[in-house]
């Protein structure tokens, strides 16, 4: 099977887009994108796409000016739609005094975004593929994830859609040279400045010495992971309407029903009562959901600051209110 059709069978497995949509592609120039975009324009007749290209120059490396125009011409050779914007992501990053890499990968997708809505299409096609997986698994496993974050990255994700992430970087550089698509070299991904750079140039190279085919069984494990996580949060969701208390005011949860949960269901509760409470998705780190879980089994009246929310007891429940403001005190 040719790379375009298991392409376009990946898509008919994960539903990535429909017939007739409007695909923004996101690229760079770098190898992974100009196949993407290649692939796509391949398979656009067939399914009736609308494909517009996107570069989104960060500011960082002179050489991007040039890469515009190379994208520019590529785009338009293949019958597709050009965008491009640049943001100063050094000038971001010294200001909000975060990292270049952080800063550069929000703008990236609040560009993007600001484009898919400007052409009027439904999804981002992004280029991350299996091995782009598999060192998202080990960073996220680096930083003391749980089963979340080894789930890596899906197919697609609200409107992301990652239509090579099923091939591996070997699969794209054959095609590419094959198919003779010429690509641009992204010099700062040769630097072990960037976390991410490091895993790919440094971690993964001496795993693979220990484990040949590390790649492929990461993306396994990621595979396997998502599918027990979309489980498991069904699990949680029904359980959660089940020992909800709706007449305490606040977010709460039955203390006797919480406590009689299995371990597992115990902790995915507390989140998403912190979630419910604080409409935020950021994971509850984990020594703040075991506070919680302790405090319920506490006697009434006890209460836990955890960031923008207060958990506290009553008789009967474990609450989730805002968090009460610091006392300021005295001179």
């Amino acid at each position: 099977m040719s790379l375009v059709e298991g392409v376009a069978d990946y898509n008919r497995q994960h539903s990535l887009w429909q017939p007739g949509s409007a695909v923004l592609v996101a690229c760079s120039g770098g190898p992974d994108s100009m196949v993407l975009l290649d692939v796509l324009s391949r398979l656009a007749p067939l399914y009736r796409l609308r494909l517009t290209a996107c570069y989104v120059h960060h500011g960082i490396r002179a050489a991007a000016d040039a890469e515009v125009d190379f994208v520019r011409r590529e785009a338009l050779k293949r019958h597709c739609g050009f965008a491009w914007q640049y943001v100063d992501v050094p000038a971001l990053a010294r200001r909000e005094k975060m990292s270049e890499e952080a800063v550069g990968r929000r703008e990236r997708y609040r560009i993007l975004r600001a484009v898919k809505r400007a052409c009027g299409a439904s999804v981002i096609a992004v280029a991350h593929h299996g091995d782009d997986q598999a060192e998202t698994v080990l960073l996220h496993l680096l930083r003391g994830s749980g089963l979340q974050g080894l789930c890596g990255m899906e197919p697609r994700r609200g409107d992301i859609i990652r239509p090579l992430l099923g091939f591996t970087k070997a699969e794209l550089a054959s095609y590419a040279a094959e198919q003779g698509i010429p690509s641009c070299h992204d010099e700062t991904n040769d630097s072990t400045r960037y976390h991410r750079n490091r895993i790919r140039l440094e971690l993964l190279p001496a795993l693979t010495r220990y484990n040949p085919a590390i790649t492929a069984d990461l993306n396994r494990l990621s595979d396997t992971v998502r599918a027990d996580e979309a489980f498991l949060k069904d699990c949680t969701e029904q359980v959660y309407r089940d020992i909800a208390c709706p007449d305490h005011g606040v977010p709460a949860l039955d203390r006797r029903k919480l406590l009689s949960q299995p371990l597992a269901l115990q902790r995915r509760l507390i989140r998403r009562l912190w979630q419910e409470a604080t409409g935020s998705f950021k994971d509850l780190p984990f020594h703040y959901v075991e506070i919680i879980r302790a405090l319920a089994a506490k006697e009434t009246g006890k209460q836990f600051q955890c960031g923008k929310a207060c958990a506290y007891t009553t008789r009967t429940a474990v609450c989730m209110g805002p968090a009460v403001p610091r006392q300021k005190g005295r001179r």
